[in-house]
């Protein structure tokens, strides 16, 4: 089915009360709906999941009748899950062509080839700012900056490099994070002058059986000190290792890799901000241009108050439109996008001459407006951060298919089509690739997954046999086989969707 067929067939479900959506059994069930009913308790009532907690809740968008209802408002750890109110939020209140400016800024005079004061880098929240959509190549924005300044004849910087990070507040780290998640990339640090994701790439070559490994880092700055506890070995596996103390860019490094072989990780460092700063003077000394102050944040200055109306604007980058970054973030489900995605909701809440930087309570208070009109009762849920690595969020299937329907109904087609687009599609792409392999759910249903330790869920969209589009959330907590058993499950009633006749 062409995507841009479905909009008009829901346009009418951006006013469904919540009466025709709510958790019930009040719609007339049908033989079919009846017998799919019985098929799908089948699967969430397997001995397997005898001390799972299941909720489930399955709504046909074209006329608002529940197929399927267990446990729809209770509350769930969400997992990734938390990812589609983030991503729908923010493209609500931005639409989908919103772009993130990074400013470089001059504050003082140039003479004979020196700038006679700071260079200051005002972030925006931008999570993109790296190699990602630079083909790869994690300095190539820094270079062009060094050619700009190069250009109006600088080739020395008196002043201190500053870091202006204050469109976020400090607070680096969701609420209820685990610290061992901390050292990789999913748990990495938000900062309003993020680079490259917060990461650092380290590649552990194997030498020869005995010895230790060769550790190459990228970039290769000296922001991060390395204790190289690694081991080649003669065959077998790869066993990867990695530490880092808290607060701390220390890492130790213990894998164990075979001869002529290659372990690859990113790893999160602490103080996004100064690695911004470190990596751009780095790379401006490579450049040609050196410096004679520090690399500091813009809360260590201690000199006369920034004022960037009196400075001077020496290059600008964008970054890529939202709906690309809301695809990237649903689709790999990348959670430090959906950070910044939460604070930069919180950010741009705030008008008039008070200035309160973006948090993810801002983000939160600012994502209410967008659920009341959605139909969602905003003290039914539960938000701790924007990516759902949290265990504290919590959600309800109920409003997590009523947030599906809003979207897929946005008076704003661009906005409902960029969320929907934004969802990993069952056997081709994202966190779906590996799944849905076979069977009419292939190609057809795009849908959000969710894991942290006990909680696996599953939210989206599958259109059925006859054509009909349906929103489900399929969420299951505190299971303890394993997860490929749930995701078994969960593919099975998705199936049993695309199947549907009704």
């Amino acid at each position: 089915m062409p995507r841009g067929s479905l909009l008009p067939r829901f346009a009418a479900l951006w006013i469904l009360t919540a009466a025709v959506l709510a958790p019930s059994v009040r719609a007339q069930a049908t033989a079919d709906v009846s017998l799919l009913s019985s098929l799908i308790d089948a699967q969430l009532d397997a001995d397997a999941f005898s001390d799972a907690y299941w909720g489930a809740y399955v709504v046909d968008l074209t006329d608002g009748r529940v197929l399927y209802d267990r446990n729809a408002a209770r509350r769930f750890i969400p997992a990734s899950n938390m990812k589609l109110f983030s991503t729908a939020a923010v493209l609500d209140a931005l639409g989908p062509d919103y772009k993130y400016t990074t400013r470089l800024y001059a504050d003082g005079q140039i003479r004979g080839g020196t700038l006679a004061g700071s260079l200051v880098v005002r972030g925006s929240g931008d999570p993109t700012f790296g190699g990602r959509y630079a083909g790869g190549d994690l300095t190539r924005t820094f270079r062009q900056w060094a050619d700009s300044l190069k250009a109006r004849g600088v080739r020395r910087i008196s002043g201190n490099v500053i870091g202006d990070d204050n469109v976020f507040d400090d607070r680096a780290l969701g609420e209820g994070w685990q610290w061992d998640d901390l050292v990789w990339y999913y748990g990495a640090e938000v900062s309003g002058l993020q680079y490259n994701e917060g990461v650092i790439h380290l590649a552990v070559h194997g030498t020869s059986p005995g010895n230790r490994a060769r550790i190459d880092v990228d970039p290769d700055v000296g922001y991060i000190q390395l204790v190289n506890r690694t081991s080649t070995t003669s065959g077998g596996g790869i066993r990867e290792g990695y530490s880092r103390d808290l607060s701390s860019n220390r890492f130790v490094v213990s894998s164990s890799v075979p001869a002529g072989r290659v372990e690859r990780e990113a790893v999160a460092v602490s103080n996004p901000t100064q690695y911004f700063i470190k990596t751009l003077v780095a790379v401006l000394e490579r450049e040609g241009i050196d410096g004679d102050g520090e690399p500091i944040d813009v809360d260590e200055w201690d000199g006369p108050d920034i004022r960037y109306e009196q400075m001077t604007r020496v290059a600008t980058h964008l970054s890529p439109s939202l709906k690309n970054i809301v695809a990237e973030t649903n689709t790999e489900s990348n959670n430090v996008y959906a950070e910044h995605l939460l604070r930069t909701l919180g950010a741009h809440q705030y008008t008039g001459d008070e200035y309160v930087p973006g948090s993810a309570r801002s983000g939160v208070s600012a994502m209410e407006p967008f659920l009341n009109r959605s139909g969602i009762d905003p003290q039914s849920l539960r938000v701790a951060d924007g990516s759902g690595l949290s265990a504290l969020n919590r959600l309800t299937p109920y409003a997590t298919v009523r947030l599906l329907a809003a979207m897929r109904a946005h008076p704003d087609p661009s906005t409902a089509q960029a969320f929907y687009d934004s969802l990993p599609v069952g056997g081709r792409s994202g966190t779906l690739k590996s799944r849905y392999r076979s069977g009419d759910a292939r190609g057809n249903v795009r849908a959000k997954t969710g894991y942290i330790s006990g909680a696996r869920t599953l939210s989206g969209y599958v259109t059925t046999s006859t054509g009909r589009l349906l929103a489900f959330s399929l969420m299951c907590n505190h299971y303890s086989v394993s997860t490929s058993r749930v995701n078994r499950a969960q593919d099975a009633v998705v199936e049993l969707l695309a199947d549907f006749e009704g």
